[in-house]
């Protein structure tokens, strides 16, 4: 009589487990279809197609398709615009690109090389800053009389000594990292800030020379060019984003374009 208990309850057990197990290929089934209709309707949305949209990054690159190791291609929402996730492989190169789906706007560029760590670390730079600006520039296609600010600035990244170089042009934001001994450039980070429009700026009553003169009370014996400072628009409010660096120390802030009240500010030691 118990075994007969025993194989009842199994035999229960067991169709509990088959309906359960059932309704999961279901809900999963449902939950495909629903991806599915989803990822569709942004398709249908993109002007467009992710070969398109390979295509533009890979132009952009000036990398040839059978140079491509591998490649992925993702369409998306991001901030409310319909954008593509490229990404692929040349040789040691990664190459990272966000692409308008309804313009085919290259909307930002990241390039990376890995580096060779066996090859010994760079204890001394040979190139100097003005070079290393120089590279940057020339990479991008531009000359130093087109740019609005620039910064380059000196680093030990992993025992190599790097130059982190940054340029605006309008809304477009540069940032490489260069080999400060070879002059190579590893990493490319293209943006183009969408996202803040001139007619935005009105609402800045104190002019950007303003707000710099504000960070420098705080910071006796610093200068302008210690400053580094863009216009941006913050949750609404239009405000001034930047950095000082001077004798050892970094500065960040951000003040209110509108009433010239610093409405944030923290200091490091540039060591940390």
């Amino acid at each position: 009589m118990r075994n007969k208990r025993v194989k009842v309850l199994a035999g229960t057990l067991a169709a509990i487990t088959a309906i359960t197990l059932a309704q999961a290929s279901i809900v999963g089934a449902a939950e495909k279809e629903r991806v599915s209709q989803y990822l569709q309707k942004l398709q249908e949305e993109a002007e467009y197609t992710q070969d398109e949209a390979l295509g533009i990054a890979l132009e952009d690159a000036g990398i040839d398709e059978k140079d491509v190791d591998r490649s992925r291609v993702e369409l998306d929402y991001d901030d409310n615009s319909l954008i593509y996730d490229v990404e692929f492989y040349s040789g040691n190169e990664e190459y990272d690109y966000e692409i308008d789906a309804k313009t085919g706007e290259v909307l930002s560029v990241d390039r990376e090389i890995d580096r060779d760590f066996n090859s010994g670390s760079n204890s001394e730079a040979e190139y100097t800053e003005e070079e290393a600006l120089n590279t940057a520039l020339e990479d991008s296609g531009l000359k130093e009389s087109e740019i609005d600010r620039s910064r380059v600035e000196l680093e030990r990244d992993d025992g190599f000594l790097t130059y982190n170089v940054e340029f605006y042009v309008g809304n477009e934001e540069y940032d490489y990292e260069i080999d400060a001994s070879t002059g190579r450039i590893l990493d490319v980070d293209y943006d183009i800030e969408d996202d803040f429009q001139e007619a935005e700026t009105d609402g800045a009553a104190i002019t950007e020379e303003e707000a710099i003169e504000l960070v420098l009370e705080r910071v006796p014996g610093a200068a302008s060019d210690d400053v580094y400072i863009k216009l941006e628009r913050d949750d609404g409010r239009v405000v001034y984003e930047g950095d000082l660096r001077y004798d050892g120390m970094e500065y960040e802030f951000e003040i209110n374009a509108e009433t010239g009240k610093i409405i944030s500010w923290e200091s490091e030691s540039e060591w940390d």
